[in-house]
């Protein structure tokens, strides 16, 4: 097909579409030039995906059936929970709208835009055109090579029907790919004219076509151009030279010798990124996995009765065959978590806090020397004045991405909103910004699983989280370094914490503040906020959804953008839907509890003691007629723990939490998404809930 400048302006998507997986699918023709830019591009935003090949022309069908188009001119499809978009320029389009300016293919000036957007018109129109019929007709007169290449990596199905009805496939894709419309010299006469085009080009020593960045062109021109040349870093099916028919052999080699054959085959080798590994694509459930999720879902709408149970009827709850008590009741639960010198949390999350480098002063105690002081320097930096600022940049970069979403009529909560203003967030005002995006995500979701749901000390996930935080370790300390550096030599220094923990650093008096200490606090500071966010937005989302009643009074209020009666309905819906359950603590020594009555409760020495909030957030002495939903309460709330190792990020939360629920409650007719990936929690990964869509009008 031919192609125009608009082709990287607009994105080519279908609306009427369903899909419930954690990981998006990439539909392609497996040795397809198009198909190629559309996976580098993948790769070079680091998305993980599921790689599904199809053969040529077997690929056709499945991709007007997810398109709803004809002739496969929709290929490659890119399946998203929350998009579906088809052709190599709509990925490019689409990635480009949402990457940060370093991942950026397309040059922002005119000219040098005009310039790149030409070239790739060309590499991908016509050239892509006669490469590919090129490379049918050599291939298609011997069963061999076509089907030795051709089925690599595609369903047993469509190999099977290579080898049976190789004659008629033939047949067709000479008839409709029009392979024998003009001469194989003829095509390859054209094909070497644009490589003596890219050889003029490239004569001036530049390292890439367009200057000293890679653009959308270079990429294409390498895609397009490597069934040709045949590139071992190639994304989909590829051929070693010797298992090529002899003819088209010589002309590979005669092509690799050129300048633009020697850019090419360097621009695999250097610029090319990997993909992903499979490994790390997480299961899907299977019909018991989906019916436990169901029997999940059913239990969950009854926890605020066992809450309401449990504080009512166990004040403590003791549990001695596993060594565990659980405090319930509101009085009871205040007195032990103000009693932080007997109900320690060094002995819960200590160690791990060690093991990972990363030992922060909300795992101290009291008692340690290092707490006040490491508490109040991080005071000094991360400011409860700072929350304007917090609320102006959270607000402004939803509604970014939430105006992108506005085609789609859909947007995944978790995956496509949270996750990336999250990591932003941390790069803007916590001065800490991710090698990628993907990367910093991994980091603090195998960092958080560790200190605080590895309850069965998995050794495995242990051993993942310490690599995880001595690799953000050294970024850190790199980070240090060269924030040191800009200092010194008077370039513009950020207003961030990372910042201003360096510029107290050298402040008289604050030498034991030094790089590493400074690097255990940052870390300690940005290791709770992707995972607690994220789940708690989603739960609030999904407590208002189950309450028409409330829900309309949240829109209201969010359309109003009162943000202080907004974080009346984000703190009762955790009240109903917390994120966690409670913390917990450690007794040394026994202990007893007496609250605000006259019995005794006692706690057994060298206890672990499991803080109930969620139970203790049920009692009518605090919260009255507390199965009713409230949003003007004004009873303190435990959402956050509480007493001296509340979550330090509390303010921010406060405002994180309600800015991303009130972002999603001002979209036009805001509702969840049938099925899976809006039901109840959305799809997750272990314990983290990794995508939940909502529809719009």
């Amino acid at each position: 097909m031919d192609r125009t400048e608009n082709d990287l302006r607009f994105v080519k998507f279908r609306k009427d579409f369903y899909y419930a997986a954690k990981t998006p699918s990439f539909v392609s023709n497996n040795i397809g030039g198009a198909d190629e830019i559309a996976r580098w591009v993948l790769d070079w935003n680091d998305v993980l995906y599921r790689d599904e090949l199809h053969a040529p022309p077997l690929y056709i069908p499945v991709v007007n059936r997810l398109t709803g188009e004809k002739g496969g001119a929709g290929t490659p499809v890119l399946l998203k929970t929350d998009a579906l978009l088809y052709t190599a320029e709509s990925v490019i389009v689409y990635y480009e709208q949402r990457s940060l300016p370093a991942k950026r293919l397309l040059p922002e000036e005119a000219a040098k835009r005009e310039e790149v957007v030409a070239l790739y018109n060309l590499f991908a129109g016509p050239f892509e055109g006669n490469v590919s019929k090129y490379i049918y007709g050599q291939l298609l007169e011997d069963r061999r090579y076509a089907g030795s290449w051709f089925t690599q990596g595609v369903p047993l199905g469509e190999k099977l029907s290579y080898w049976l009805f190789f004659s008629s496939m033939r047949k067709t894709m000479k008839r409709e790919g029009k392979v024998d419309e003009r001469p194989s010299g003829e095509r390859l006469a054209y094909i070497k004219r644009i490589f003596g085009k890219v050889d003029g080009i490239l004569s001036d020593g530049r390292r890439y076509l367009t200057g000293d960045r890679l653009t959308i062109a270079d990429i294409a021109f390498a895609a397009v151009a490597a069934p040709l040349l045949l590139p071992c870093e190639f994304g989909g099916a590829m051929a070693v030279i010797h298992s090529v028919p002899a003819e088209m052999r010589r002309e590979v080699e005669e092509l690799r010798a050129t300048p633009a054959g020697q850019f090419v085959m360097l621009l695999y080798q250097d610029d090319r990124p990997l993909k992903r590994s499979r490994k790390e694509i997480p299961n899907e459930p299977g019909p018991l996995g989906k019916l436990g999720l169901r029997v999940g879902l059913a239990l969950g709408r009854k926890k605020t009765g066992l809450f309401c149970f449990l504080q009512k009827r166990f004040p403590v709850l003791r549990l001695g065959v596993v060594g565990l008590a659980a405090v319930c009741k509101n009085d009871l639960l205040v007195e032990m978590m103000e009693r932080d010198n007997d109900f320690t949390v060094e002995e819960i999350n200590g160690k791990k806090m060690a093991n990972q480098k990363g030992a922060f002063f909300l795992g101290f105690d009291r008692n340690s020397p290092q707490f006040d002081r490491e508490r109040n320097m991080v005071r000094r930096t991360a400011k409860k004045e700072d929350m304007d600022r917090i609320r102006s940049f959270i607000r402004d970069a939803c509604e970014g991405i939430l105006q992108q979403a506005q085609p789609y009529g859909k947007i995944d909560v978790a995956d496509t909103l949270c996750y990336t203003v999250l990591v932003r967030f941390i790069d803007d005002y916590f001065g800490v910004p991710p090698p990628t995006e993907p990367i910093m995500r991994h980091w603090l979701r195998v960092l958080f699983y560790d200190l605080f749901l590895n309850f069965t000390n998995d050794r495995a996930k242990h051993q993942e989280a310490v690599t995880a935080s001595l690799d953000r370790r050294v970024w850190i300390l790199q980070l240090i370094k060269d924030r040191k550096r800009e200092l010194d030599n008077g370039e513009p220094f950020a207003d961030n914490v990372l910042n201003r923990m360096i510029l107290l650093q050298r402040e008289n008096g604050n030498g034991w503040f030094d790089d590493e200490t400074i690097q255990r606090n940052i870390g300690g500071l940005i290791t709770g906020i992707l995972e607690t966010t994220n789940k708690a937005v989603i739960l609030v989302l999904d407590e208002l959804f189950n309450r028409p009643d409330v829900l309309r009074g949240a829109i209201d209020t969010a359309r109003l953008k009162d943000m202080k009666k907004m974080y009346g309905y984000v703190s009762e819906a955790l009240r109903f839907n917390p994120a966690q359950p409670g913390v917990i603590r450690y007794c040394e020594s026994e202990q007893v509890l007496r609250g605000k009555g006259l019995k005794k409760y006692r706690i057994r020495a060298k206890r672990k003691v499991f803080a109930l909030t969620a139970c203790a957030m049920m009692d009518p002495d605090v919260f009255p007629e507390p199965r009713q939903f409230n949003p003007q309460r004004e009873a303190v709330y435990m959402n956050y723990g509480y007493a001296l190792h509340e979550c330090y990020g509390k303010y921010i939360n406060a405002v994180t939490i309600s800015e991303f629920v009130a972002a999603v409650l001002r979209l036009p007719g805001v509702r969840r998404e049938p099925g899976w990936a809006g039901r109840g929690t959305g799809l997750h990964v272990g314990p983290f809930f990794n995508n939940f869509v909502v529809a719009f009008d």
